[in-house]
């Protein structure tokens, strides 16, 4: 069976695909783990690293060259002091919390992680949240300036940061106001290795024709919307790879589906992705008209034969014309022949 595979751009209710940035910080404190820095601290725009900070080093460090070119010395020095002072904090804050959960030994994990996002250059949600040990642990609700904890041995904390009603309202400013400042500044400071690159889209049958995959590969940033359909309806029932990364710093994901070659129903896959102008929409066709290439074939067979028939009449026709080529004799010439043989 061959397939037919056809690559359309549909544009849905004349929009373009929105375009989402974020700016993320998470900060990580480790007891009992002497082989691992204590403290360390990670700055992303969107998916990609851009600063770092440890415990062993003591340094804030850049980690893309954007970033350092665009900044000076003194933005290193502060962000270095201001993380010597978390670390510290983050020491406090374990033994803090292990108190409250009735442990007294043991690896623990206290981690915060804050930043902010935009859409459209649109300021869309800030985030200021605390885990203990893999769970949520407290977090900032900034629309409402107070803070909200899933668990009892958090009421105490969370009792005692409503009450600062003034360092509320200051993560709201950082969160809404300078938390998009400066990601804004750093979408600039990076606008090249930032933008946004459209991925690659094939339709394809995969384990012997059983299921039916779309990969989608080479974009970024991360964030992406896949879907498969069936005559126009959506499938639920899929299996994915997830998103994955690939070596060049863009990303891939998989997903598949089980179908019948032999159907007449129609396959397409959707794709939603910042880099793209527009939803990206492939169609998987079986041909309905399967048989015509083997009935282009006999064609192709049938005059092959006849051609080759026509070659050796054709042949046969300039090799009567040959003047080595002996025709049937007549009575005249036999006796020529003859008399001519017997005197040699």
């Amino acid at each position: 069976m061959m397939m037919r595979l056809i690559l359309l751009a549909l544009l849905c209710g004349g929009a373009s695909q929105v375009v989402r940035h974020s700016l993320r910080y998470l900060h990580t404190a480790v007891s009992s783990l002497s082989e691992f820095p204590e403290y360390t601290d990670v700055g992303y725009v969107d998916d990609q690293q851009f600063v770092y900070y440890d415990s062993k080093i003591q340094q804030y460090t850049p980690r893309q060259r954007w970033i350092m070119e665009n900044v000076g010395s003194d933005y290193w020095d502060q962000n270095t002091q201001k993380l010597r002072g978390w670390q510290s904090s983050g020491k406090v804050a374990i033994q803090t919390l292990m108190e409250r959960t009735n442990q007294s030994g043991g690896i623990h994990t206290y981690q915060l992680v804050y930043g902010c996002e935009l859409q459209d250059n649109v300021p869309i949600s800030g985030f200021h949240q605390h885990g203990w040990d893999g769970r949520d642990f407290i977090s900032f609700d900034k629309d409402r300036m107070v803070w909200v904890t899933p668990v009892s041995w958090g009421e105490s904390t969370k009792n005692k940061w409503d009450e600062d009603s003034g360092l509320n309202k200051q993560k709201k400013g950082y969160l809404e106001q300078e938390c998009i400042e400066w990601l804004k500044k750093y979408l600039q400071y990076g606008a090249k290795e930032l933008k946004p690159v459209k991925p690659s889209v094939t339709l394809t049958p995969v384990r012997e024709n059983k299921d039916l995959s779309c990969i989608t590969t080479g974009f970024y940033p991360q964030a992406i919307e896949v879907n498969l359909f069936r005559d126009g309806a959506k499938i639920n029932e899929l299996q994915s790879t997830g998103i994955r990364p690939n070596h060049d710093g863009s990303y891939q994901i998989r997903k598949r589906m089980e179908f019948d070659p032999n159907s007449q129903a129609k396959y397409s896959c959707e794709v939603e992705h910042s880099g793209l102008g527009q939803k990206l929409v492939v169609f998987y066709e079986p041909k309905s008209s399967s048989k015509l290439p083997v009935k282009i074939g006999l064609v192709v067979a049938l005059l092959l034969i006849v051609a080759v028939i026509a070659g050796g009449v054709w042949y046969k026709k300039k090799a009567g014309q040959n003047t080595g080529y002996n025709p049937v004799k007549t009575s005249y010439q036999r006796e020529s022949s003859s008399s001519s043989s017997a005197t040699d």
